[in-house]
Protein backbone atom coordinates (compact mmCIF):
# COMPACT_ATOMS: atom_id res chain seq x y z
CA UNK A 1 0.00 0.00 0.00
CA UNK A 2 1.61 3.33 -1.04
CA UNK A 3 1.42 6.54 0.93
CA UNK A 4 -0.40 9.70 -0.60
CA UNK A 5 0.30 13.39 0.27
CA UNK A 6 -3.28 15.12 1.41
CA UNK A 7 -3.83 18.81 1.55
CA UNK A 8 -6.05 19.72 4.36
CA UNK A 9 -7.74 23.04 5.73
CA UNK A 10 -8.77 23.68 9.12
CA UNK A 11 -11.28 26.17 10.05
CA UNK A 12 -13.16 27.21 13.69
CA UNK A 13 -15.05 30.03 14.70
CA UNK A 14 -17.06 28.85 17.87
CA UNK A 15 -15.62 28.59 21.24
CA UNK A 16 -12.01 28.07 21.97
CA UNK A 17 -10.85 28.30 18.29
CA UNK A 18 -7.09 27.55 19.34
CA UNK A 19 -7.79 24.89 21.38
CA UNK A 20 -10.11 23.53 18.74
CA UNK A 21 -7.29 23.52 16.09
CA UNK A 22 -4.97 21.81 18.46
CA UNK A 23 -7.50 19.15 19.26
CA UNK A 24 -7.90 18.19 15.60
CA UNK A 25 -4.47 18.45 15.15
CA UNK A 26 -4.12 15.86 17.91
CA UNK A 27 -6.84 13.77 16.49
CA UNK A 28 -5.52 13.72 12.88
CA UNK A 29 -2.28 12.23 14.38
CA UNK A 30 -3.84 9.55 16.12
CA UNK A 31 -5.56 8.34 12.77
CA UNK A 32 -3.96 4.97 11.69
CA UNK A 33 -1.28 5.13 8.90
CA UNK A 34 -1.45 9.34 8.81
CA UNK A 35 0.97 11.54 10.35
CA UNK A 36 1.34 15.30 9.72
CA UNK A 37 4.00 16.41 8.11
CA UNK A 38 4.11 20.23 7.98
CA UNK A 39 1.54 22.83 9.75
CA UNK A 40 1.17 26.56 8.69
CA UNK A 41 0.69 29.18 11.28
CA UNK A 42 -2.50 29.79 12.49
CA UNK A 43 -4.51 32.72 10.09
CA UNK A 44 -7.79 34.86 11.48
CA UNK A 45 -10.03 35.07 8.31
CA UNK A 46 -13.88 36.79 8.14
CA UNK A 47 -16.68 34.50 7.52
CA UNK A 48 -17.24 33.44 4.31
CA UNK A 49 -20.79 33.11 2.88
CA UNK A 50 -24.00 34.05 3.13
CA UNK A 51 -24.58 34.21 6.72
CA UNK A 52 -22.85 36.65 9.10
CA UNK A 53 -20.95 35.08 11.89
CA UNK A 54 -17.74 35.16 14.03
CA UNK A 55 -14.24 35.34 12.26
CA UNK A 56 -12.41 31.92 11.61
CA UNK A 57 -9.13 30.61 12.62
CA UNK A 58 -7.69 28.96 9.99
CA UNK A 59 -4.41 26.61 9.24
CA UNK A 60 -3.36 24.05 7.05
CA UNK A 61 -1.49 21.07 7.42
CA UNK A 62 0.35 18.74 4.83
CA UNK A 63 -0.46 15.10 6.03
CA UNK A 64 1.07 11.83 4.41
CA UNK A 65 -1.60 9.08 4.75
CA UNK A 66 -1.91 5.76 3.35
CA UNK A 67 -5.48 5.98 3.83
CA UNK A 68 -7.88 5.82 0.70
CA UNK A 69 -9.72 9.36 -0.22
CA UNK A 70 -12.78 7.95 1.22
CA UNK A 71 -11.33 6.82 4.28
CA UNK A 72 -9.63 9.62 5.18
CA UNK A 73 -12.70 12.17 4.42
CA UNK A 74 -14.91 9.25 6.86
CA UNK A 75 -12.07 9.52 9.09
CA UNK A 76 -11.76 13.02 9.04
CA UNK A 77 -15.83 13.49 9.64
CA UNK A 78 -15.42 11.44 12.94
CA UNK A 79 -12.98 14.00 14.18
CA UNK A 80 -15.26 16.41 13.33
CA UNK A 81 -18.17 15.25 15.38
CA UNK A 82 -16.21 13.99 18.25
CA UNK A 83 -15.04 17.51 18.73
CA UNK A 84 -19.11 18.94 18.25
CA UNK A 85 -19.13 19.86 14.94
CA UNK A 86 -22.91 19.60 14.16
CA UNK A 87 -24.76 17.96 11.66
CA UNK A 88 -25.89 20.41 8.52
CA UNK A 89 -23.25 23.38 9.66
CA UNK A 90 -22.05 23.91 5.81
CA UNK A 91 -21.41 27.93 5.80
CA UNK A 92 -22.79 28.58 9.79
CA UNK A 93 -20.41 28.73 12.84
CA UNK A 94 -18.69 25.61 13.70
CA UNK A 95 -16.38 24.48 16.27
CA UNK A 96 -14.38 22.38 13.36
CA UNK A 97 -14.41 22.02 9.73
CA UNK A 98 -11.69 19.75 8.04
CA UNK A 99 -11.16 20.08 4.17
CA UNK A 100 -9.54 17.93 2.27
CA UNK A 101 -8.50 20.40 -0.34
CA UNK A 102 -5.89 18.17 -2.32
CA UNK A 103 -5.02 14.79 -2.12
CA UNK A 104 -1.84 13.88 -4.29
CA UNK A 105 -2.22 15.48 -7.49
CA UNK A 106 -6.09 13.28 -8.31
CA UNK A 107 -9.48 14.53 -9.17
CA UNK A 108 -12.14 12.98 -7.49
CA UNK A 109 -15.43 13.74 -8.73
CA UNK A 110 -18.13 11.71 -5.99
CA UNK A 111 -21.17 12.42 -4.65
CA UNK A 112 -18.91 11.84 -1.08
CA UNK A 113 -16.16 14.29 -2.07
CA UNK A 114 -14.58 16.32 -4.76
CA UNK A 115 -10.65 16.93 -4.82
CA UNK A 116 -9.25 19.70 -4.94
CA UNK A 117 -11.95 20.91 -3.27
CA UNK A 118 -14.40 22.89 -5.35
CA UNK A 119 -13.86 26.23 -4.10
CA UNK A 120 -10.28 26.81 -3.20
CA UNK A 121 -9.49 28.80 -5.42
CA UNK A 122 -11.85 31.74 -3.93
CA UNK A 123 -10.64 30.86 -0.56
CA UNK A 124 -7.85 33.29 0.50
CA UNK A 125 -8.22 31.19 3.83
CA UNK A 126 -7.42 27.78 2.13
CA UNK A 127 -4.35 29.77 0.11
CA UNK A 128 -2.57 31.92 2.52
CA UNK A 129 -1.89 28.61 4.79
CA UNK A 130 -1.31 26.28 1.79
CA UNK A 131 0.82 28.63 0.08
CA UNK A 132 2.92 28.66 4.30
CA UNK A 133 3.15 24.56 3.99
CA UNK A 134 4.87 25.24 0.49
CA UNK A 135 1.72 22.41 -1.33
CA UNK A 136 3.24 20.75 -3.96
CA UNK A 137 -0.14 19.96 -5.66
CA UNK A 138 0.17 20.80 -9.38
CA UNK A 139 -3.25 22.64 -9.05
CA UNK A 140 -1.72 24.77 -6.61
CA UNK A 141 1.54 25.61 -7.98
CA UNK A 142 -0.30 26.16 -11.45
CA UNK A 143 -2.07 28.52 -9.69
CA UNK A 144 -1.34 32.04 -10.42
CA UNK A 145 -0.84 33.38 -6.94
CA UNK A 146 -0.26 37.35 -7.24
Amino acid sequence: MSSHIAYLVLGTNLGNRYKNLSNARFEINKLPKTKILKKSKIFKSPFYGPIKQPFFFNLALEVETRLTPINLLESLQKIETKLKREKNSHMKPRTIDIDIVFFDDETINTPLLKVPHYDWQNRNFFIEPLREVDCKAKKFKNFNLD
